[in-house]
């Protein structure tokens, strides 16, 4: 985050205890500025007494104002957050009239990136994971931010940050409502489906070879073989099947497909994924959004054509 520091005169009209003993200088970040209002020397004036200043300060000279500070220890800390002080220090800060700004920036940002049809990069395998359960889970409703962290173990700020990347991509709205924030799809079904695509990327980090087992029979069917199930292609010869990488079978070696020797025909073929495909999968198999990234750059032609024939099909 970039910002302009520059020195300003001490606020004019007001007593002068308030400006005597105190730098001041005009910070410029993220399209708005705020006073950084520094004390020369030690100050002894309680936080309550210290925000009364700052409050006359800034109805003074109509900007935000935050205190700055060399060094500051954990207690001094907490105080100034408790007492709503905004203020800087080598170390932490704390700015809640930035986090306005950022966010209306952010909102500017990804309403400019879909007018001027800017390319962004593709989602983090995490966020991609994110954006199946919002089209998969949410749907056409509203869920709040810590719902949504409850429903897939994940922290706060983890969402937080998927969020970020879909709403930078135009995939999600956001709104407040009293203390929640609540997001939502911008589209649905296939019209989603088309728009998030050139920000989705195949799950697959690795394929190995196995042989048969109950844990793999267990598996979301993956590949041609859950391809064929949902259109006119005939199944492959190996089963294919896919888990997270935190699976059990994901912690196997594999098998050297030339050492088979008589088994060469009797082998199956697991496809280790970014994330988990079971949330989402469907009827025993992988979700028809991951299945057709994880085949989109195959380059067999009946491939190519049992995936648009899925797509057509689909129950969006």
């Amino acid at each position: 985050m970039q910002c302009e520091i520059r020195p300003a005169d001490g606020p004019k009209g007001l007593p002068f205890y308030i400006s005597q003993g105190k730098a001041f200088h005009e910070i410029h970040v993220l399209g708005g500025r705020f006073l950084l209002v520094s004390y020369v020397g030690a100050s002894s004036l309680r936080w309550q007494t210290q925000k009364k200043i700052l409050d006359q300060i800034e109805l003074n000279t109509n900007m935000p104002v935050a205190l700055g500070f060399d060094v500051l220890n954990e207690t001094q800390r907490k105080g100034l957050v408790q007492a709503k002080i905004p203020y800087v220090s080598t170390s932490s800060f704390f700015l809640p009239f930035l986090g306005i700004a950022y966010r209306k920036q952010r909102k500017t940002f990804s309403k400019n990136n879909q007018k001027k049809n800017i390319t962004l990069p593709k989602l983090t395998a995490s966020a991609q994971f994110f954006f199946l359960f919002m089209m998969y889970k949410v749907k056409k409703s509203k869920i709040s931010k810590s719902e949504a962290a409850r429903q897939n173990n994940l922290t706060p700020m983890s969402v937080s940050r998927y969020c970020r990347e879909l709403l930078d991509r135009g995939l999600i709205n956001e709104t407040k409502e009293g203390n929640s924030t609540l997001i939502s799809c911008s589209e649905m079904g296939r019209m989603l489906f088309d728009k998030a695509l050139p920000y989705l990327d195949s799950p697959i980090k690795k394929e190995i070879i196995l042989f048969p087992s109950q844990a793999f029979k267990s598996l979301p069917k993956a590949g041609e073989t859950a391809l064929s199930e949902v259109s006119m292609m005939a199944p492959p010869k190996e089963s294919l099947a896919a888990c997270g990488p935190h699976a059990n079978l994901a912690k196997e070696k594999g098998l050297a497909i030339e050492n088979l020797g008589f088994f060469k025909n009797s082998f199956v073929r697991l496809q280790i994924w970014k994330y988990d495909p079971a949330p989402f999968a469907m009827d025993g198999r992988i979700d028809i959004v991951s299945l057709y990234l994880s085949l989109k750059d195959s380059p067999n032609e009946r491939v190519q054509a049992c995936l648009k024939e899925m797509l057509e099909k689909a129950q969006w």
